[in-house]
């Protein structure tokens, strides 16, 4: 497979005493490098300028990944469209834009007079029509005459109850109510604003959170759009990745979300991968939906986000710098160093290389001392060698092992991620 520019190696230690040094990726090409501690700047200088040397670090445990980027934005999995569904003036207005309802809340209410005198006349012409039927059938002499006249006022009792039915209906409809909790995004009503009767929708798949056709509000100046409540519970992200990217993931595997926006980290899962890309321009990317995990606090619809899919994941492994292994012949070696800074050389047995770091299955223990050789940076400034090779998950946040993260986010279960498609 093609090389991946996106994909990156996040490294994580535990344990691991101050002098120790941790290797990554992200440098510019012939500029990989193992630094010593972010405390001797000068030696770690004199080291690169020198064209290399040696280093001295730690065994320790440590938790390997491998991602891939991507960047989108948080949309509801729920929202609604609101409008009243009868005429009139507007009354009452309870709920303002950016407020937070609960279902059944009253948004706002219109003027119920002309509502009532409807009402009022359709009930009154159905008990006209209910005596009429009772007349008739006190007068029926038998006759087909009189069959008929009672069949044809029976038929209007029943379509005068249905009118009736419709008034009492236009007399709720005076009161516009949230048909689910969330976040008012938009609400045009003012008192005095004459509406006209319209309709409401709903919608609970992510995307726009304007519904289509959804009901209009006529002032006596404009024409605005509905009431619309975002859901505040579920949220997705929709992302594009390349043909190569979305041959490394898999459906279930785990998301860490940041913004700008929000504090912290947020958590979440691989829901849905496109099976046909989208070519724009000559280049094919592929749809990835991801789901939101665990109640959050402080997201918003719209909020832009950068997710970075976890598709290789191992927990709490001895692994040590690729770079301070040595194979000859199919024996891998390295350099150890003892107390008295004596070295020998030892056979080890190798598990998976993630990144620049290679698992240990056997010939080394937690805490002894290794020598890598340290080779020139090729021109990268030691800043950006301080920032790829320092050792920090990005952003400071640490990755719990007990597969629950913070904000409720859950972790898929074994504590192991391997992903692939293809």
């Amino acid at each position: 497979m093609p090389h991946n520019p996106s994909r990156w190696t996040r490294v994580r230690t535990w344990g691991v005493p101050a002098g120790a040094v941790l290797a990554g990726v992200g440098l510019g090409a012939g500029a990989m490098a193992l630094w010593g501690p972010e405390d001797d700047p000068q030696g770690r200088d004199a080291l690169a300028a020198d064209g290399g040397g040696t280093q001295t670090v730690t065994v320790g445990l440590q938790t390997l990944e491998e991602s891939v980027s991507a960047t989108g934005t948080l949309a509801a999995v729920a929202s609604d469209s609101l409008a009243f569904e009868a005429s009139g003036t507007v009354t009452k207005v309870k709920v303002e834009e950016g407020d937070v309802v609960e279902k059944g809340d009253v948004i706002a209410t219109i003027d119920t007079l002309q509502l009532t005198s409807s009402l009022r006349s359709a009930q009154a012409e159905l008990a006209q029509a209910k005596a009429t039927v009772a007349n008739l059938e006190d007068a029926d002499d038998g006759s087909d005459s009189s069959a008929a006249q009672i069949s044809a006022a029976t038929a209007q009792v029943a379509v005068l109850r249905e009118s009736v039915a419709d008034a009492r209906d236009a007399m709720s409809d005076a009161t516009l109510t949230a048909d689910m909790a969330g976040l008012v995004t938009s609400q045009p009503y003012e008192v005095g604003d004459v509406v006209s009767g319209g309709s409401s929708s709903s919608s609970s798949s992510s995307g726009s959170t304007t519904q289509p056709g959804a009901a209009t509000a006529a002032s006596t100046a404009s024409t605005d759009s509905g009431v619309t409540i975002v859901g505040q519970d579920e949220w997705t992200v929709s992302v594009s990745l390349s043909e190569d990217e979305v041959a490394e993931i898999a459906e279930g595997n785990q998301v860490t979300f940041t913004s700008d926006d929000v504090d912290g980290e947020f958590f979440g899962l691989v829901t849905d991968i496109a099976n046909l890309p989208t070519t724009t321009g000559g280049s094919a990317t592929y749809a990835v939906e991801l789901q939101v995990t665990g109640d959050v606090d402080g997201l918003y619809e719209g909020t832009s986000v950068t997710a970075e899919i976890v598709y290789l994941r191992e927990v709490d492994v001895l692994a040590i710098p690729t770079n301070a292994v040595t194979t000859t012949d199919g024996v891998s070696t390295v350099t150890v160093v003892d107390d008295a800074g004596e070295t020998e050389q030892r056979e080890v047995t190798l598990g998976d290389t993630i990144g620049t770091y290679t698992e240990v299955t056997d010939g080394l223990e937690e805490d002894e001392q290794l020598q890598v050789t340290v080779m020139a940076s090729g021109g990268t400034g030691t800043d950006d060698a301080q920032d790829a090779f320092g050792g920090q998950f990005p952003g400071g946040g640490e990755f719990p092992t007990d597969g629950t993260f913070p904000g409720g986010g859950q972790m898929p279960a074994g504590g192991q991620m391997t992903g692939g498609q293809g």
